[in-house]
Formats: C-alpha cells, structure tokens, sequence
C-alpha cells in the first residue's frame, strides 16, 4: 500500500514576487540557468513553463536515495502560482504559491500531496516516515537557500 505524505513549505525571499516567479520558472524552462536548488536536477524542460507542459525531475535525498517524478503542469497564474501533478516515485499533486510580503520580499509557499509508489519505500514507511519526512524538510530548506543565492547573484 502507497504510504502518502502531505507536506507544506514556507520561504521568506527578500525579493519582489515578480522575480521570485521569473527565478522559479527560469529554473524550469528551455534556456534556463542551470538549477540553483543542488539537489533537484531538471531532467526534462519544457519550452514553456503552461498549462499541459511536462515538466521531469530527479530530487536527491540527504539519505542516499533519488527521487524521479514526472510533472504535468494543470494550473498557472503568472507571477502568483503554478500547479501539477506528479508521476513516476511519487504520485499525486502539488501547487507553488509566491506572495509579495512588502516591497522587497516575497513568501512562496509549496504544497504536495503525494503517495510513495516505490515498494521499498512503502514497505519501511511504518518505520522510516520521520526520516523520509525530515529528508524533505532539508531538501526545502536547500532551496530557500539556493533561491536566495540565485536572486542575490542576479541582482549584483
């Protein structure tokens, strides 16, 4: 049985929230910088970060394990939200939210609703969800910080 997981995330950005989404969305896209959050790799870009578009990842875990999910994005709203569903290690949905907070500053806010399908991962569950949920927790906290890196070097 799929172990399932619901996990939401808060980054403080001190940036305006049009170039925390141009950040965002350059990371995924054809022609886009190389990835500023290390343990995500894009493994497939799309042309244009929409509504159908197709969207492939690998997430390395702090504990040794990569993760390989194939999103299809369902929902964008420029500058404010981008969602998908999620295909491949880990099944089911999410949404990044970026919100200004003043002037300066943005909150992006990341929600997924997901279920293990790798069998290894289901079966230790019962015993591994603390692990697997802090492995997350520092895989997030990573790229609050890479996103951070990215806009600081941008606006130099």
């Amino acid at each position: 049985m799929a172990a399932r997981y619901s996990f939401v995330s808060r980054w403080q950005v001190p940036a305006p929230r049009e170039r925390v989404w141009t950040e965002l969305v350059r990371m995924l896209e054809v022609g886009g910088s190389p990835t500023w959050w290390r343990a995500v790799t894009v493994t497939e870009r799309p042309a244009a970060v929409e509504p159908g578009a197709r969207v492939g990842l690998r997430v390395r875990s702090p504990l040794g394990y990569a993760l390989r999910v194939r999103l299809t994005v369902t929902a964008v709203e420029t500058g404010g939200l981008l969602a998908a569903d999620g295909a491949g290690d880990l099944a089911g949905h999410g949404r990044i939210e970026v919100e200004g907070a003043g002037e300066a500053a943005s909150v992006v806010t990341t929600h997924w609703e997901v279920a293990t399908t790798r069998a290894w991962m289901n079966r230790t569950a019962w015993l591994l969800r603390p692990a697997f949920e802090r492995a997350h927790a520092h895989v997030m906290r990573a790229g609050e910080t890479g996103l951070r890196a990215a806009l600081e070097a941008r606006s130099r």
